[in-house]
């Protein structure tokens, strides 16, 4: 189950662009001269650079040719924060993480949430809850005073456990789901706590900003659809990309017979999917980019394109999480694996 979607959070979470601010952001990335690759024998690692015992079939670790600090986050008894420093792959634990989500650079601070809950500027950040008799509770947060303004609103319109997409200039987009995604997306003004349903029927993924949302389905026509044979259900097989201030919808990528994500944009903003044919591990897996509706290229082919998510999209190129460490997808069209670290990119490098 963790191979896809067993937590919704960390699916929305994974899914969203930050570049120093949490919005999509998209820089250029370094040139292929900039990255030499070495075998794991040959480069001198921390301590803290074990990669998990895995049977997923893995790459070999590079050294990048550029300089900066990438912060992570690592769940497992209890949220640990550290920053990797390139190119030495080493890795610190920050003690000031207090289970920290998202690196807000604009004021040097860990947040509980995850990047798609901060506002572009990192001033600001929203939470969902549940308060009596089912209603919700909308938190607004001021990051440099901590003041917490809550806004009551209407639970019934939601199914599942509300969940904050996007903190865009829009707005806080929110859907819902409850062990897999649910139909419809709201839009919550910030500063009074109004809320209005955008859609009943999209089932969004990613807000790439200004209005254009990633959303997935499940296409009727395909007669032989991906079936997990639990509680998450069929895998999506087609993502489309929503303008919401048009209207228009266009069908991005439909691959009948096959289960689809979205894990990331690239620099120029177009999406990176994972295409998997089994809900257990798949050896004929993709990472794809597709760069226009039904045009997807291979970037890597192996069980690894089922694991990888999380995509922050730098000027370095689109940092991915894997069980086996931190990877990265360049300008020039190359997934590197670059530290045996594993965790959640939490920002850019810088």
């Amino acid at each position: 189950m963790s191979r896809w979607l067993a937590l919704l959070a960390l699916l929305v979470a994974a899914c969203s662009q930050s570049s120093g601010a949490p919005v999509a952001h998209q820089e250029a990335s370094p040139s292929a001269g900039q990255i030499t690759t070495q075998s794991p024998s040959s480069l001198t690692t921390s301590p803290t650079q074990t990669a998990p015992a895995t049977a997923i079939p893995d790459l070999s670790l590079t050294t990048v040719g550029f300089s900066c600090r990438l912060p992570i986050y690592k769940q497992d008894a209890k949220t640990v924060d550290s920053f990797i420093s390139f190119p030495s792959g080493d890795v610190i634990v920050d003690p000031s993480g207090d289970n920290g989500k998202y690196y807000d650079r604009a004021f040097s601070r860990w947040l509980t949430v995850p990047r798609t809950a901060v506002s572009p500027d990192g001033a600001h950040y929203a939470d969902v809850g549940v308060g009596q008799a089912g209603g919700l509770l909308v938190h607004v947060v001021d990051v440099a005073t901590g003041r917490d303004h809550v806004f009551q609103e209407s639970g019934v319109q939601f199914n599942g456990q509300p969940i904050v997409l996007d903190y865009s200039n829009d707005g806080i987009y929110l859907v819902s789901g409850f062990e897999h995604l649910l139909a419809g997306l709201w839009l919550v003004n910030p500063a009074d706590g109004s809320m209005r349903q955008v859609s009943k029927d999209l089932y969004p993924v990613l807000s790439a900003g200004n209005g254009i949302i990633w959303t997935q389905t499940v296409n009727p026509a395909d007669s032989n659809p991906v079936v997990t044979g639990t509680s998450i259900g069929t895998l999506p097989n087609e993502i489309d990309r929503v303008d919401l201030r048009s209207g228009r919808q266009t069908e991005w990528l439909y691959e009948p017979g096959k289960g689809l994500r979205v894990v990331g944009l690239d620099g120029r903003g177009l999406p990176l999917m994972a295409e998997t044919g089994a809900w257990t591990a798949d050896p004929n897996a993709r990472l794809l980019l597709v760069t226009a509706p039904d045009a997807p290229t291979q970037i890597y082919k192996g069980v690894l394109a089922q694991e990888v998510g999380g995509g922050v999209t730098d000027a370095h190129g689109t940092w991915l999480s894997g069980q086996g460490g931190i990877y990265l997808y360049t300008g020039a069209g190359v997934l590197l694996k670059v530290s045996n670290h594993p965790g959640y990119p939490a920002n850019g490098c810088f």
